[in-house]
């Protein structure tokens, strides 16, 4: 397979040529360009099969090479790379036809090579499905039916299906991680085969369906409808397969599916469309995992929109870790992740990117590949989202512990614990209950190591924290103080003006 670097960064195209196992994978590097133009000259002369391009470029941007790609007729497959916060744009290249995308912080060349194969092996695919047909090959159907999803229509008339009120639908089983763990490597393939021999059964008799396994946990099944031209009747006949299908897997197998189905179609041609409809609508089982079945939406506008909301919220926690505010990264965290519930437009394997990015900014770029068994068997975005945060939880421990470590152990877990409940009513009291030591002797040695008295250094937490509030206009001052932890507006203006030298409302009135 011929592959072309496209990226503006030299470090970048060298780590790329360097990492990746290009001669044993069965790739070659035909060239490689520094900006969009330049990638466009290469593309026409050198005609790569797959492209790894840069979202930002000079002269002509990633975005501008896809469209043009696809406006002359290009089928070259793209890997798109983007900074961490380019999520908007992705998803613009993305609708342009990329099939890829990594995080320049994040991604590591195991990944990328893995996406590299994948492309080679449908390249592959779809240049045998000819070949296949020809030879009348067992598993001719089969390689007909998923060229067909990607587009190839070549060989599709040769199925059972006919252009008219036709339907994609997809299933995946539920747990699937836990479900293979019944079966052993020996007999790995008892669960896919089973499953095909209960499907040819049931829909032996059907006229004009047709099914095929496309990943381990993916199954297509395709219904046409060329006698009936009821559409109400050929949509109460797709929710019979699918209740058919759905309740004998439970009976004989003991395995709980999700399907998604595409809108209605009449041509072959549409059969990729409608496929990637069936997908999306088999996504949204991330966000509620107890449904058993999702009718596609059009929703692109809807997105588009709140696609803008989310990479504001992915720049905001961004920003909050880099400069060190992790109280405005956990609510930024906690307002991204109720957005997402809301409007379900991010998929899993987007969601899981942008947790990833978040743990590669706190230093562990390795996390997910050290729990990738652990983090299969998360299906649903609450669970995914518990898991992260507890990982969040760990590395701020961390950082906080590591930016205190000239103090003494007792003194580091009382700024930690400040640093969490400045909000509360702290008293020295309280803090030696809490740590089980004296008062007095928390107050000597915090004002021995820190050079400040403990309520000092309270003062100025949470007057930090109310500069920060005091910018936004939608908290009035009186609430300002109440969230940073002052029983009054007026303790709270007399602090304020002790710490920062003006009043809070002068404060407002200058910063915003």
């Amino acid at each position: 397979m011929r592959v072309l670097i496209v990226d503006d960064e030299p470090l970048v195209r060298i780590g790329l040529k360097s990492a990746i196992r290009w001669e044993a994978g069965g790739m070659e590097i035909v060239g490689e360009a520094a900006d969009g133009e330049e990638a466009m000259k290469l593309i026409l002369e050198r005609k790569p099969d797959a492209i790894i391009l840069d979202i930002k470029m000079p002269k002509k941007d990633g975005l501008e090479v896809l469209a043009e790609m696809k406006k002359i007729g290009i089928e070259a497959k793209v890997i798109i790379l983007s900074s961490f916060d380019d999520f908007t744009l992705v998803k613009k290249a993305m609708k342009l036809g990329a099939s890829d995308y990594f995080h320049k912080p994040g991604m590591n060349e195991f990944e990328i090579e893995s996406a590299l194969q994948k492309i080679k092996e449908e390249m592959e695919s779809h240049r045998h499905a000819a070949d296949d047909v020809l030879n009348r090959s067992p598993h001719a159907k089969d390689v007909i039916l998923r060229a067909w999803l990607h587009g190839n229509t070549e060989g599709i008339r040769q199925t059972r299906l006919k252009e008219g009120n036709m339907y994609v639908l997809l299933f995946s089983i539920k747990k699937y991680a836990q479900v293979v763990k019944r079966y052993t490597k020996d007999n790995a393939a008892i669960l896919p085969n089973t499953i095909s021999n209960i499907l040819s059964e049931l829909l032996s008799k059907e006229k004009e369906v047709e099914f095929v396994q496309i990943e381990d946990n993916l199954f297509a099944v395709f219904v046409s409808h060329s006698e009936i031209k009821s559409m109400q009747a050929s949509f109460a006949h797709v929710n019979d397969i699918v209740y058919l299908i759905s309740s004998s897997l439970k009976r004989f197998v003991n395995i709980d599916t999700v399907f998604g189905v595409s809108d209605i179609f009449q041509t072959y041609d549409e059969g990729k469309q409608a496929a990637a409809q069936a997908k999306q609508a088999l996504e949204r089982k991330f966000y509620h995992p107890s449904d058993p079945l999702f009718y596609y939406q059009n929703r692109n506008e809807e997105m588009e929109a709140s696609l803008e909301q989310v990479n504001h919220y992915i720049v905001a926690m961004k920003n909050g870790l880099k400069e060190e505010k992790y109280d405005e990264f956990a609510l930024n965290l906690a307002e991204w992740e109720q957005y997402l519930q809301n409007k379900e437009c991010m998929n899993e394997k987007d969601v899981h990117k942008i947790y990833q990015g978040l743990l590669f900014m706190m230093e562990d770029g390795e996390e997910y590949l050290e729990n990738g068994n652990l983090l299969e068997e998360i299906e649903d975005f609450n669970e995914l989202s518990s898991y992260y945060h507890a990982r969040f939880n760990e590395k701020l421990e961390a950082r906080i512990s590591q930016k205190n470590k000239e103090y003494s152990p007792l003194i580091r877990n009382i700024m930690q614990y400040i640093e969490t409940h400045y909000k509360e009513n702290i008293s020295l009291k309280s803090l030696g209950d809490h740590f089980h030591v004296s008062a007095n002797y928390i107050s000597r040695l915090f004002k021995q190591e820190v050079n400040r008295g403990l309520f000092d250094y309270i003062n100025e937490i949470r007057i930090e924290k109310a500069k920060e509030l005091l910018k936004d206009y939608r908290y009035k001052i009186y609430e300002v103080a109440e969230l940073v932890g002052f029983n009054s507006q007026v303790h709270f203006a007399i602090v304020f003006h002790k710490y920062v030298g003006m009043a809070p409302k002068e404060y407002r009135k200058e910063k915003v």
